[in-house]
């Protein structure tokens, strides 16, 4: 019997990857436990809807573009720019703005038979 493991994002998990690695520029290594929970370096992120909660404040999100305590941040794709400069997303790895940014989703197992 084989057992894979294979990290997997939820339709709606990629929101809040995009949102803990490109817009909220705080912290080294985020883990998104659901759609609506994370956490930064240990401290939990919420998200209700278009708003996310932070431990530095709100944030809101209208069709791309967040707003919180640290300014505007704008998506275009992969891209978020922000006052302190672009970030680029790639899977997991979120890089620019003066940060390097590692996301992690949660796993599904599959089991298989050989």
């Amino acid at each position: 019997m084989a057992v894979l493991v294979a990290p997997v994002m939820g339709e709606d998990d990629g929101e809040m990857a995009d949102f803990v690695g490109g817009v909220y520029r705080h912290g080294k290594v985020a883990v998104v436990l659901d759609r609506d929970t994370a956490l930064v370096d240990g401290k939990i992120v919420l998200r209700d809807g278009d708003v996310f909660i932070t431990p530095r404040g709100a944030y809101s999100n209208d069709r791309g573009t967040y707003s919180g305590p640290d300014g505007i941040v704008v998506r275009d794709g992969d891209v978020f720019t922000g006052k302190t400069g672009a970030v680029i997303g790639s899977e997991c790895f979120y890089f620019g703005g003066g940060q390097q940014k590692i996301v992690l989703t949660g796993t599904r197992v599959n089991i298989r038979k050989p």
